[in-house]
């Protein structure tokens, strides 16, 4: 059983989440300040504290810096809430470490969807402590921690069917080695509008794959901003900076993000240095047409005042979006992008009428090596693909 730390300066309101998670069958304790929190997560050593910001004593800001810089408690998942998010309040909390923040009215079952996702996390990485003390040869800690890795970001990256909004959509993700540096999520803004950003952060390996985890908890803290694309890469750009201000080490992301609006049939979109999706669209034309959404706009983490392009684009019924990183363009055609954008061309074309899914899968097999031999996988990119028939 799962044990988690209420902290709310407000008896009653600690009271309704604690009985809420208690009817979920969760183990919860209660603290109304700072210093009495801290206390109680030295002897509960909780899976998960959610914390309110405002306490009588200590901010929870400071809390939740105890808690991420303690070695004995840096592993606790920490959910912060606010009674209104803010700019200022989503950096600041991200510099405090926490792993998810939420405003204090939040529908319950939204509630515990996150403290669900964030305690799936914590058990993965318990199991990952509790392997790794019991292997003594590095190579073997290595591997392991490779294999856990990639458990984590499949559980963040899921390659699935759906349909959100009555768009049809199919995620596809191809890590080179375990773990790769590929990301993309799906956000429902509203019943008419859906959210889909892919990206591809710089090189390779644990520490890639630690961004991707990143960039998915910065997604879900800048839920105001989901439905103004260009907006919405500011701000993730200005915390991205923040975050790395003091490092010595240049890392980037190259991020598309669009918005698909079922009401105006248009699609709403900008470009950090992302790759440009294909858009087929099949009433233009008599055979139809298919056009490079494009958009100009560094990469996040590059500039710390990058200039986003906005574009619109609208669609029809049965049109569709391909959106994909360049590990699918560079395994065949690194050096002929003119073949490559003819070829996809041509493939989309022909894919009218079919499932997202046997798309999804139709454009791995004609542009990606889905069978690589051992040496080969060191020379491939990861590829990311989702296809969505709007």
């Amino acid at each position: 059983m799962n044990k988690i730390l209420v902290v709310d300066g407000q008896e009653r309101a600690a009271d309704l989440i604690s009985q809420l998670l208690t009817a979920n069958g969760y183990e919860v304790m209660t603290a109304q300040s700072g210093h009495n929190a801290l206390a109680k997560i030295e002897v509960f050593l909780p899976d998960l504290v959610i914390l309110d910001l405002e306490l009588p004593d200590i901010s929870g800001y400071d809390v939740c810096n105890t808690i991420k810089h303690d070695p004995g408690t840096q592993y606790i998942m920490v959910l912060c809430t606010a009674s209104l998010e803010t700019r200022e309040t989503s950096v600041r909390v991200a510099q405090a470490g926490a792993d998810d923040f939420t405003d204090k009215n939040i529908d319950p079952t939204l509630l515990l969807m996150k403290i669900k996702s964030l305690l799936r996390v914590k058990n993965l990485s318990d199991q990952l402590k509790q392997q790794f003390a019991e292997l003594e040869e590095k190579n073997k800690i290595l591997e392991f921690q490779m294999h856990m890795g990639q458990q984590i970001q499949r559980s963040l990256m899921p390659s699935r069917d759906l349909q959100l909004n009555n768009v049809c959509i199919s995620l596809r993700y191809m890590p080179a080695l375990d773990i790769g540096g590929d990301f993309y999520k799906l956000v429902k803004i509203s019943d008419d509008s859906v959210g889909i950003l892919i990206g591809d952060v710089s090189g390779h390996g644990i520490s890639s794959a630690l961004l991707t985890a990143m960039f998915s908890s910065m997604v879900a803290r800048h839920g105001d901003y989901h439905s103004e694309p260009d907006f919405f890469l500011h701000e993730i750009n200005d915390e991205y900076c923040k975050i790395f201000e003091s490092s010595s080490d240049i890392t980037y992301a190259s991020i598309f993000y669009a918005v698909i609006n079922t009401a105006t049939r248009k699609i709403y979109y900008s470009n950090a240095g992302g790759v440009l999706p294909f858009l087929a669209r099949f009433s233009t034309e008599e055979d139809g047409e298919v056009i490079e959404l494009d958009a100009s706009g560094l990469p996040i983490g590059m500039d710390e005042n990058p200039v986003y392009e906005y574009n619109s684009v609208s669609y029809d019924s049965g049109d569709l979006l391909v959106l994909y990183t360049d590990g699918l363009s560079d395994a065949f055609y690194k050096e002929k992008p003119e073949e490559f954008s003819r070829q996809m061309k041509a493939s989309l074309l022909g894919a009218k009428g079919l499932p997202t899914k046997e798309i999804a899968d139709a454009l791995l097999s004609e542009f990606y090596n889905l069978n690589p031999s051992a040496s080969e996988k060191y020379t491939l990119d990861d590829v990311s693909v989702v296809v969505c028939e709007m």
